[in-house]
């Protein structure tokens, strides 16, 4: 505060007289004027103070409760979206049962694809959970308060304000700026009058000469009565100015923060910690919004099995008529913008731009995050199983205890329930025709998106976890030779002739069970070529009279095969399940360049082939023949 302020502030309560002891109504608008500048200045710093505490409470309630907050509604969406689901699964039944018949507009509506399975873009939108922290309005602090539009603006300070118009002033009326000796005289005389206004920290005096020289008026002498009417314009200008700052003040000590900050004070006085009770009952809260998502993951499957039923039903009383005139059968989910066809009711199968965009982001994710390219793979591998998923993707819970499974060895990797609330945007939570039923869940936004899969999979970072996932969907099976427990392995004990599936140990390659299969395909038997293909399990091929017959194995096993464990494992699949009186021993096994002996290691395994010894009965034309006809008769009464 300047000398002239200080002298002004002291002698603020004394009211000047006049000459006839009357009260000076200008000296009593300048104690006023003073009184409402002060309680401005008052306000302001009040405001700013308040302002900056609330924004560090904010910072530091954000800081410390921002992820339990954003977890919590990440959750609450989730079992939102599991509920829309399930009801529209459950309508679109309902509407089933009511009227299977296809309409016009119902046709034509049909050809938009739903919202939810758009293809699948990199630049598109993400639905990440990364939306608001968590926080209802009256349980999260609110950002420091921005300015409002039509917020006052600030106060100049007094000097300030002094220097500002007596350099403005100068400017315009100061001598030297004269053209002529009288106009240079007439300047002197008002820059004399504005210098000594400044002498005496007469604000009121030098603004009204500014405005009377903004209005081209002549400066002239300051009457009381303009001072007085002056004064009282920025009073009045002030004291709206002053009531502005109380009603925000008034709105930050209202604001949920400061209420928060408030209770926080509260708690700390007895002995307590508000943001901790607060992240326990956030995490509270969230828990048990994740536990209501996986009960209604289970709700979800049994919505699409009702659908199942309704559509069979519906398909029985409908039909269209095909451009030859025949009739033929209707599907009703196809034209339903609930359910999209499965993988396999593509036309083309190819890699779309969005599928190679997939298979871009799979390979970019395998090491730092591949939990997410694992739940990616395990909603390919339930799609792409043919008919119907694995069963261990079949329900809710077998999703759960598999996923407990694979995240097991990654450290970091989320729980599903939480992983579903932040799906990434190549996956969504819907509902599919996969072969007779509907099967919801967790499913690829689009189906054209199985082919970028594929193509990541090619990549040996997404390959290694794609084994991992493969080798987690077998039913969990007790081993009597190495005594461990664990997803068996499928593979195909023989394949070619005829078709023995079997379950092996992972961890010592014993046959645990073997079966044979006919009619619908299995889904975990429909992923073979997967296993294959991803070296989760090896084949040797030899040929019986022409005719290839594979044999599947552990890598480890099919690395030490030898010519007579091959032969021996014929022996074992085709000849004694199915009686053939031929001796073991005059079978051998070949190549090219002759017979091989039964230790030799048969290495790539191409050119074998099983041979019959001369003069044994029957020979391999006669024993592939025999062994047709028995395997085709084998069900038959």
């Amino acid at each position: 505060m300047g000398q002239e302020d200080r002298a002004l502030s002291a002698r603020r309560g004394l009211v000047r007289v006049g000459p006839a002891g009357r009260a000076d109504p200008a000296a009593d608008a300048e104690a006023r004027l003073r009184a409402v500048l002060d309680e401005v200045t008052r306000l302001d710093a009040e405001i700013e103070a308040l302002s900056e505490e609330l924004a560090d409470f904010s910072r530091r309630w954000e800081h410390a409760l921002g992820a339990a907050f954003q977890d919590l509604a990440a959750a609450e969406r989730l079992v939102r979206r599991l509920q829309a689901l399930e009801d529209a699964l459950l309508a679109a039944a309902e509407r089933l049962r009511a009227d299977p018949t296809p309409s016009r507009r119902r046709g034509r509506s049909a050809k938009r694809r739903h919202p939810g399975h758009a293809a699948w873009r990199e630049d598109s939108p993400a639905d990440d959970g990364a939306g608001p922290s968590g926080a209802d309005a009256g349980d999260a602090p609110a950002e420091a308060p921005a300015q409002e539009p039509d917020a006052p603006p600030e106060v100049e300070p007094r000097e300030a304000a002094l220097k500002r118009l007596y350099r403005r002033l100068a400017r315009i009326l100061h001598p030297d700026l004269a053209q002529d000796a009288s106009e240079q005289a007439r300047l002197g005389d008002l820059m004399a009058k504005v210098n000594a206004a400044y002498a005496k920290g007469d604000l009121t005096a030098l603004e009204v000469m500014a405005e009377r020289l903004g209005a081209g008026d002549p400066l002239g002498e300051l009457s009381p009565e303009e001072r007085r009417a002056h004064l009282e314009r920025r009073i009045a200008t002030l004291s709206r100015i002053a009531a502005s700052l109380a009603r925000e003040r008034d709105r930050l000590l209202r604001s949920d923060t400061a209420r928060l900050r408030a209770e926080a004070r509260r708690r700390e006085v007895e002995g307590r910690d508000y943001v901790a009770e607060t992240r326990a009952e956030v995490r509270e809260e969230a828990e048990a919004a994740y536990a209501d998502a996986v009960h209604r993951l289970a709700r979800l499957g049994a919505a699409a099995r009702d659908l199942t039923r309704a559509r069979t039903t519906a398909m029985g009383k409908i039909a269209k008529r095909g451009p030859t005139g025949a009739r033929r059968v209707f599907d009703p989910l196809e034209e339903a913008q609930i359910v999209r066809m499965g993988a396999a009711r593509l036309e083309r199968q190819r890699a779309t731009p969005a599928a190679r965009e997939l298979a871009r982001a799979l390979e970019e994710a395998a090491r730092p995050a591949p939990w997410d390219v694992a739940l990616a793979l395990l909603a390919f591998f339930a799609e792409d199983s043919g008919g119907r998923p694995p069963e261990a993707l079949a329900t809710a819970e077998g999703w759960a205890s598999r996923w407990e499974l694979l995240r097991a060895g990654w450290p970091g990797a989320p729980e599903l329930p939480r992983l579903l609330a932040r799906l990434p945007r190549y996956l969504s939570l819907g509902a599919r025709a996969q072969g007779d039923a509907v099967v919801a869940g967790v499913q690829l936004a689009d189906a054209a998106l199985l082919a970028g899969v594929h193509i990541a999979m090619e990549r040996e970072a997404v390959a290694r976890i794609a084994r991992e996932v493969l080798s987690a969907l077998g039913p969990e099976e007790a081993c009597s030779a190495c005594g461990g427990r664990a997803p068996a392995l499928h593979l195909f004990r023989t394949r070619g002739l005829d078709e023995l599936n079997g379950l092996a140990c992972p961890s010592c390659g014993a046959v645990l069970r073997s079966y044979w299969r006919y009619g619908e395909v299995d889904g975990l038997e429909a992923l073979a070529p997967h296993a294959l293909r991803l070296g989760l399990v090896a084949e040797a091929t030899a040929q019986l009279a022409g005719t290839a017959i594979g044999f599947q194995m552990l890598p480890a096993e099919r690395e030490a095969l030898t010519a007579d464990r091959l032969r021996r494992r014929f022996v074992e699949l085709y000849l004694a399940p199915y009686e053939v009186e031929l001796a073991p021993e005059a079978v051998g096994l070949a190549r090219s360049e002759g017979p091989l002996a039964a230790g030799t290691r048969i290495g790539g395994g191409r050119g074998l082939r099983f041979t019959i010894r001369d003069g044994a009965n029957p020979g391999e034309e006669e024993l592939l023949e025999l062994l047709r006809a028995r395997i085709e008769r084998r069900f038959r009464p």
